[in-house]
């Protein structure tokens, strides 16, 4: 699931799809609901675990880390809760299930001795696009990660590297 990431956008709703069912998982995109920040939702609906994808504010970066968010929710936490991830809501966000989740999302995008690499890296364009080639990962989410970890302003002009996806809704 991660090789998609340096895919066409148009590619990937459909083949992200695919690859979850064959898992046993249900993917669904949503349009967000008005009013609120929910970028995703992971829960069980009986036997088979479903992943509900806001389409709110998806640049790449945050697509494919709210996406392994809620893969950390199936695999690792009880079947039972839902998990709605509002990230306008401060009191489960520092929950022992969401630092899990986060975790899990980071380390999945760019193992942490790659992140101890990033760390050393100029922040430039070209040092960007060979540190994600190398680890065969998408640019923007490298400049988000940046972003994160604080070496690069969320108003840099590296920001253009991100994707913005536009997914459909069924």
């Amino acid at each position: 699931m991660r090789a998609l990431t340096t895919k066409a956008p148009s590619q990937i709703g459909s083949e992200l799809t695919a690859l979850c069912a064959k898992a046993g998982v249900l993917l669904a995109f949503v349009p967000p609901f008005p009013g609120t920040h929910v970028s995703g939702v992971a829960r069980w609906l009986g036997d088979r675990p479903l992943i509900q994808l806001s389409l709110l504010g998806k640049w790449n970066d945050v697509f494919w880390f709210s996406f392994f968010h809620e893969v950390a929710h199936i695999l690792k936490h009880p079947k039972r809760a839902v998990f709605l991830d509002d990230a306008s809501s401060g009191d489960t966000t520092d929950s022992r299930e969401e630092k899990e989740a986060n975790q899990f999302a980071a380390d999945v995008l760019i193992a942490p001795a790659d992140r101890k690499k990033l760390a050393s890296i100029a922040p430039g364009e070209a040092a960007i696009k060979a540190f994600a080639q190398s680890i065969d990962i998408h640019p923007g989410i490298v400049v988000g990660c940046l972003q994160h970890m604080g070496a690069v302003p969320y108003a840099s002009p590296l920001t253009r590297l991100k994707a913005r996806y536009e997914l459909k809704v069924k």
